[in-house]
């Protein structure tokens, strides 16, 4: 497990349940590429590594150290135009990538990461690429849906759909695979100002739908 962690989708419920949890790792390497490093604090060592190509000029790839502590916390992947296609976050300490956000011409569609710490995606986020945007993060306000495996299996077991402030969850509390009408959650919204919370869901999200940790943002300058 050198840059990312994963396990086998496994279970016996219904195949539209199903999602693939291993953690892919894209490499970002120096090799046939002019690099560029970066000392942001000036204390003396490179905390961002920039990769071009060698013929158009054009940054490939970008790989940061946030915190400072030697070891990549995020890596940045860009498409012939220039634009972010890919980014992927550390939000611990190991080095390991938990969290990947996949975009089209710039704007973020779909994030997948590792809620529950266990090395392996648990929780899949699909965004509006047209919505406007939270003018203080300059990222989306929240997804349009979310879909979570809580119990590691390999399948799913919550369906979020989001509708202005308000939060509807579907619930599988039975383990056949579909979501069961007695087990749906409202959360927010004028009308259900006290929810209650899922069962057996991983660390909350914060308002904006990133990991419960926070979210480094260091988009391409």
């Amino acid at each position: 497990m050198a840059a990312c962690g994963g396990s086998d989708a496994a279970g016996a419920k219904t195949p539209e349940t199903a999602r693939a949890e291993a953690l892919q790792h894209e490499a970002c390497s120096e090799s046939g590429h002019r690099v560029e490093l970066l000392d942001t604090n000036g204390d003396g060592k490179p905390d961002i590594t920039r990769m071009y190509d060698k013929g158009s000029g054009r940054e490939v790839c970008r790989i940061s150290d946030l915190t400072h502590d030697g070891t990549p916390d995020m890596f940045e992947y860009f498409d012939d135009s220039g634009a972010l296609r890919r980014r992927e976050y550390c939000y611990d300490d190991t080095g390991i990538v938990n969290a990947i956000e996949h975009y089209e011409s710039g704007k973020l569609v779909r994030r997948e990461y590792d809620a529950a710490g266990q090395h392996h995606i648990d929780t899949w986020d699909w965004f509006d690429p047209t919505a406007a945007l939270d003018p203080k993060t300059g990222r989306p306000v929240h997804p349009t849906r979310r879909e979570r495996d809580t119990t590691g299996d390999g399948h799913v077991d919550q369906w979020w759909t989001w509708n202005g402030d308000k939060i509807t969850i579907a619930v599988d509390s039975t383990g056949d695979g579909k979501a069961d009408p007695e087990s749906t959650i409202v959360l927010g919204g004028s009308d259900n100002p006290n929810p209650s919370p899922p069962p057996a869901a991983p660390a909350p999200a914060d308002d904006a739908g990133a990991p419960a940790a926070t979210a480094p943002d260091g988009g391409k300058s």
